[in-house]
């Protein structure tokens, strides 16, 4: 591309040297860089991509973007001196990959819990019923079927407009999206064009970074400050109002209000919920009549999962009687309120459950159709958001019959630490402490008996464990499989 029509976009304090005529490609990891590339300088939270200014000139990097100027100059080597490089290299991403979410009709869900379901199912029906589809989220990147492995839920701006540009290159015409708060407080999303933005429900997460709850939820707000900048583009926000924060994000947006939920009268409201072990029943009411449904998902929380879904759709344009009937037969994303099929009687569910307000809501489901003793492996990661861990215990033994602390990606920090923070939140004694979480995984199953249900919290698809500096692979379902094939099954748990 060439050099000056591309930082033309971008607003510069000084540039040192010449532009090459043309530049080939653009990087922000210096590991990456090729020949008469780009390179711009990000300074992270670990990480100041200035100390690799050396590396990526020696691979070829014709163009360095910098916050401050290195003491050497190369008298090959352009350097262009910005106030910010990350806002730099949304700008140029954008260019580069010439605006690639103005070709694309994005739909961008946000919330602590529920993102990956909603994305899931709303690519899911939109490609059984025929379009192009593509999906950026936390389990994969999924480009009309072509899937990759995902790294974060919302990507960096680099990669972002990257894979968006990959997916108008396949003719995907429909984009849905996970959109985390660290995501949008970071620019990741800069210059991403969303046509939908869905909020889910708001929660304590996060907090390590975001240090209080208002921050989190004006992070999560970005989304819908932003989408109805242009009134002369038709834009929808799509909002729970059973959520309080729902207030806040309808008076910071100017686009359309498309409301659901189940407490409060809404556009689209589910009412006589049914509950069972593997579907939930429930009466949609709309302007247009009102429909009894059957979905094949688990809790109350799946309703509103499914009801915001069901508004994506319908103000796409698609035929309600086709909504209707895709959702009878779409299933959930892996991991997420995931039933094992063990081969015994014993119940094992899966889910990525890692907040206090998760937790206590996949409880409540499980109490709706349990017939036995509710046994959870609750864990949580090391390093951050200590605060949330004694919420955690505490609504975990109140929801099950017998728990067990573990950890879910301990990083460097003593188990002892993690699960004793949990289990300070206790309201019973019936419950121990385990930090190797395999073996957590094989006590639960060793405990349970017949007709019980084993609730396998935190992890949900990741087939990883982070301990340390290193990734260790690790499933629950497969710890799970083996565990149940090792223990016979007890005749009761322990009282204390």
């Amino acid at each position: 591309m060439n050099t000056n029509s591309l930082f033309s976009k971008v607003q510069t304090q000084k540039i040192y040297g010449e532009f090459p005529i043309s530049i080939s490609n653009i990087f922000s990891d210096s590991r990456q860089v090729t020949v008469d590339s780009v390179f711009v300088c990000i300074k992270g939270y670990t990480v100041d991509g200035h100390r690799y200014i050396p590396s990526a000139i020696e691979k070829g990097a014709k163009v360095i973007v910098v916050e401050d100027l290195p003491e050497m100059l190369h008298e090959d080597v352009c350097y262009v001196k910005v106030r910010d490089t990350e806002r730099a290299l949304a700008q140029l991403a954008n260019a580069f990959f010439d605006y690639p979410s103005t070709k694309l009709r994005i739909v961008g869900v946000t919330g602590t819990n529920g993102k990956t379901t909603v994305t899931s199912v709303i690519n899911k029906v939109m490609r059984n019923e025929g379009y192009k589809t593509g999906l950026s989220g936390t389990i994969e990147i999924d480009i009309d079927g072509e899937k990759f492995e995902s790294k974060n839920t919302t990507s960096d701006v680099l990669t972002m407009q990257r894979m968006l540009k990959d997916m108008v290159d396949a003719g995907v015409t429909d984009v849905v999206m996970e959109v985390s708060s660290h995501g949008l407080l970071l620019g990741r999303l800069a210059g991403v064009e969303f046509q939908n933005g869905v909020f889910t429900n708001l929660t304590q997460d996060h907090l390590d970074f975001h240090g209080t709850m208002e921050n989190y939820k004006y992070a999560k707000g970005l989304l819908f400050s932003q989408l109805g900048q242009d009134l002369r583009k038709d834009k929808a926000a799509i909002l729970n109002i059973d959520d309080e924060a729902t207030k806040d994000y309808i008076s910071m947006t100017s686009a359309r209000i498309i409301t659901y939920g189940i407490k409060n009268d809404a556009d689209f409201r589910a009412s006589d919920l049914e509950f069972f072990e593997n579907k939930t029943a429930f009466t949609l009411h709309t302007d247009f009549g009102e429909f009894r449904m059957e979905v094949p998902f688990v809790g109350e929380f799946n309703v509103y999962n499914i009801l915001s879904v069901i508004c994506v759709l319908w103000d796409k344009g698609m035929p309600f009687e086709k909504i209707l009937q895709h959702l009878s037969e779409v299933t959930p994303p892996s991991g997420r309120m995931e039933t094992l099929h063990t081969g015994d009687q014993r119940n094992v569910i899966i889910d990525y459950a890692h907040t206090e307000d998760a937790i206590g809501k996949v409880l409540d489901s499980i109490k709706m159709f349990s017939r036995g003793n509710i046994i959870s492996i609750i864990g949580t990661g090391g390093n951050r958001d200590k605060d949330k861990r004694p919420k955690m215990g505490r609504i975990a033994t109140e929801k099950s019959d017998y728990v067990i602390f573990t950890t879910d990606n301990p990083l460097d920090e003593p188990y002892d630490e993690i699960i004793n923070g949990m289990a300070a939140g206790a309201v019973h004694d019936r419950f121990e402490c385990i930090g190797d979480r395999e073996q957590a995984i094989f006590r639960a199953i060793e405990l349970a008996k017949e007709e019980d249900v084993i609730l396998i919290a935190g992890k949900g698809h990741e087939n990883y464990q982070l301990i340390g500096t290193e990734s260790v692979p690790f499933n629950d379902g497969e710890v799970a499989l083996r565990a149940i094939r090792t223990y016979p099954l007890t005749e009761s748990i322990p009282t204390t």
